[in-house]
């Protein structure tokens, strides 16, 4: 009985040690999976990308990029992916990384995205970007977009188009909007437009061609219709120093100046390097102090624009005194500060478009205005400001052909709805007796300007060369109506009122 006793505890015990062993084995830890490989990862990220988790695919890429097997590819995605989130400082980062371990094509792509954000970030180094992405890829789509820009934003509008046009069936958007940027710099405003608003719904372009239109309807006299793009492009992308920039010249333009002083100083703490923006700051200073012109006090202007002037002599200050002096008729000292400006700088524009003013207006020598006027439109070809009173100048100096040719860019450019243009065109086909043009284009400036005495007096001028009694008779009377003294005009309209014929 023991005996069987002892054999049935042996039995059981040896279910229970199982027991308790299989048990020990499932407390073991189970092996490692084995480590994700970087290609793993990208394809990872992709599919959190489709589904709209870009959070996720960065945070995967990044992983893929720490590895020490992983090639450029994973950073080029991680920046892609980082563009169109608008983290251009992190797309940067991630490009340079992936310029760094890829090469040709490749490697041209990612140091010509880079250096496309770098303009965008007012960085000086992307001028040595784009030659590395060229030397990469010489016949790359992307150096080839970032080339183009950068010709571009040295002013060399004609050599910025041709490179641009040469990527423009391949580079998508992104080249729409390095032609549109051509375009600007050459002064062909209403094509810039067309290839900014072509860009501009792109995720990856979105910013950078909002820019771009903005300062294209700031410089068309449009900067109302540019405030609220720039404050979109700032909240979607708050790196980009450009649209800060370009957000504290269209509050300038609006006359909001104060307004302009925090744009202006974010964009120079985003961009330490960048000279443009550091001059900005002074800008709004400059127009600050403008601001009491409107308020008729130049005397407050004057004084402190002379204290600007002495702490920190520069073009723009001269040119912001020499304007005040302007408001109080004062020709001679305005001339002293403008000379001055451009003897800072011959490229300043405004100071060569000032001197032609104080030359043109307040001197009344239109001839003298030419030189100065002509180099202003030359340095900023798409200020249509400019273009108007060189061509008003070359019409008071009987150069009517030229006249023409320029004012009728002007009147052709997008959104152009002034009366000024079309008046001096009128008075130059007038001057080169083309009578029927004058009428047509003072037709149109009398809708824009109705009740006009420069536009009654010279259709009157336009009619009477078409020995057309009747209506020189109408617009010459509108014009003494408007208050038109001259002798010349009223003689002749006393002559055919009592039955002369015009001869």
């Amino acid at each position: 009985m023991k005996a069987l006793i002892g054999v049935m505890v042996l039995a059981l015990a040896v279910p229970v040690a199982a027991q308790d062993k299989s048990k020990k084995d499932d407390k073991k830890p189970a092996p490692a999976a084995a480590a994700a490989s970087p290609d793993q990862l990208m394809r990872d990220a992709e599919q959190k990308a489709a589904a709209g988790d870009k959070d996720g695919a960065v945070e995967l890429l990044r992983r893929a990029v720490a590895m020490p097997t992983a090639t450029g590819e994973p950073a080029m995605r991680l920046g892609r992916l980082l563009e169109g989130k608008y983290e251009f400082d992190a797309a940067i980062d991630a490009y340079k990384v992936a310029g760094e371990k890829l090469t040709g094509a490749a490697k041209g792509e990612a140091l010509g995205r880079m250096a496309i954000l770098q303009q965008l970030r007012g960085m000086p180094e992307a001028a040595a970007t784009t030659q590395a992405a060229t030397a990469a890829d010489p016949q790359g789509v992307w150096p080839a977009i970032a080339q183009a820009r950068q010709l571009a934003r040295e002013g060399k509008g004609d050599e910025a188009i041709v490179m641009a046009q040469k990527v423009a069936s391949t580079g998508g958007p992104a080249a729409s909007s390095a032609l549109g940027y051509a375009q600007e710099a050459k002064g062909d405003l209403a094509a810039a437009e067309t290839s900014y608003r072509t860009a501009i719904n792109d995720p990856e372009q979105k910013a950078i061609a909002s820019v771009g239109l903005a300062r294209v309807l700031r410089k068309t006299g449009r900067a109302g219709e540019a405030e609220p793009i720039l404050k979109k492009a700032i909240e979607d992308a708050p790196g980009a120093v450009e649209a800060y920039k370009e957000s504290a010249r269209v509050k300038i333009a609006l006359g909001r100046a104060s307004e302009a002083v925090g744009d202006a100083a974010t964009a120079a703490a985003l961009a330490e390097g960048d000279a443009e923006a550091q001059k900005l700051v002074q800008e709004v200073g400059v127009a600050q102090a403008l601001s009491y012109l409107a308020t008729n006090q130049p005397d407050l202007a004057i004084q402190d624009l002379t204290k600007l002037r002495d702490q920190h002599d520069s073009p723009e200050v001269r040119v912001g005194l020499a304007r005040a002096y302007v408001t109080k008729r004062q020709a001679d000292p305005a001339i002293v500060e403008l000379k001055k400006a451009v003897e800072l700088d011959p490229a300043n524009a405004d100071a060569q478009y000032q001197l032609g003013y104080v030359q043109h207006m307040l001197k009344r020598d239109a001839a003298a205005a030419i030189p100065a006027y002509e180099k202003a439109v030359a340095a900023d070809p798409g200020n249509v400001e400019y273009r108007t009173q060189y061509g008003a100048a070359l019409a008071a100096a009987n150069q009517s052909d030229k006249a023409v040719q320029e004012l009728g860019k002007v009147t052709a450019s997008p959104g152009y709805n002034k009366a000024d243009a079309w008046i001096y065109l009128g008075q130059a086909n007038l001057v080169g007796k083309k009578y029927k043009d004058a009428i047509a284009a003072l037709d149109k400036a009398g809708t824009l300007a109705p009740n006009n005495v420069q536009i009654e007096t010279f259709l009157a001028w336009s009619y009477f060369g078409l020995k057309d009694s009747k209506n020189f008779t109408d617009h010459a009377r509108k014009a003494r109506t408007l208050g038109q003294k001259d002798p010349t005009l009223l003689g002749y309209l006393d002559r055919v009122e009592k039955g002369e014929p015009i001869k």
